[in-house]
């Protein structure tokens, strides 16, 4: 009689995962090439086992429906799933497990395309040409903020405040997500940045704006390893702060400098 050990059940399964995340990465290499030429294997490698535990979690298990879910991932940050400026993808992403979920992939990429389309405005010149002209000067103007603290009772109209940035340098987006949730994000932004020993003003509006540009959840965010070791660093505040404006930059600079996209991968 063959016996099957747990032992060997747990190997078949490794293997099986391994066989799933390569293919799964031999995807992302395909459609989301600069991301893989930027990061390497390994934090790719990071995102779609993270990607996989998430789909599952939203009954997505069909390998087509991870893959779109990846790459939703690459183009708006990984934690889109939860991010308040997306409604949408929490909506479709929540509809009952029992529905097929081939057809609520689809709906949750038809959604996601509709809503790139409307904000790719933000990241292309007259042209049509990807360009960092905007998050850079908005970065430069962030740098000229006080570093001052900001007291918890001023942080509803500090956010406020940050709203004529962000009709500046990311109109297209604003428009889109509306100004009520845009504040509420930020005054979460601002809150998070806190929860990261940033009190200051320049630490809570690059935390806030960062998150309205790059995406919920872009603190730990496996696309982009550079911000956890700057947060978490034993560094005084104002160390911390000025590594994450310049790392900033030079990941942009970096991103830019990659073979020319295809339409809307400059999002992230």
């Amino acid at each position: 009689m063959l016996i099957i050990r747990q032992a060997q059940l747990d190997v078949l399964a490794e293997l099986r995962m391994r066989e799933f995340e390569d293919r799964a990465l031999a995807h992302l290499q395909r459609w989301m090439p600069r991301h893989c030429r930027l990061l390497g294997p390994a934090p790719m490698r990071l995102l779609v086992r993270r990607g996989l535990a998430q789909a599952r979690r939203y009954g997505l298990q069909a390998e087509c429906t991870v893959l779109g879910y990846l790459d939703l991932m690459c183009l708006l940050g990984s934690g889109f799933d939860a991010d308040p400026l997306l409604p949408w993808a929490a909506a479709i992403l929540g509809e009952p497990h029992r529905t097929d979920p081939v057809p609520r992939g689809d709906r949750l990429h038809e959604a996601a395309w509709h809503y790139i389309e409307r904000i790719v405005p933000d990241y292309r010149d007259d042209r049509g040409a990807p360009v960092t002209e905007r998050l850079v000067r908005l970065l430069r103007e962030l740098r000229a903020l006080p570093r001052d603290a900001l007291p918890e009772a001023e942080v509803p109209a500090f956010a406020d405040s940050l709203l004529g940035l962000l009709a500046t340098y990311f109109p297209a987006k604003l428009a889109v997500v509306g100004p009520g949730p845009a504040a509420a994000a930020l005054r979460e932004g601002c809150r998070r940045a806190r929860g990261h020993g940033l009190v200051g003003r320049r630490g809570a509006a690059l935390v806030a704006l960062l998150a309205f540009v790059l995406g919920h959840g872009f603190d730990d965010d496996p696309l982009l390893p550079w911000v956890p070791p700057i947060l978490h660093a034993d560094a005084d505040e104002a160390a911390r702060v000025d590594r994450l404006f310049a790392t900033g930059a030079e990941t942009l600079r970096r991103w830019w400098d990659q073979a020319a996209p295809p339409a809307a991968s400059a999002l992230h």
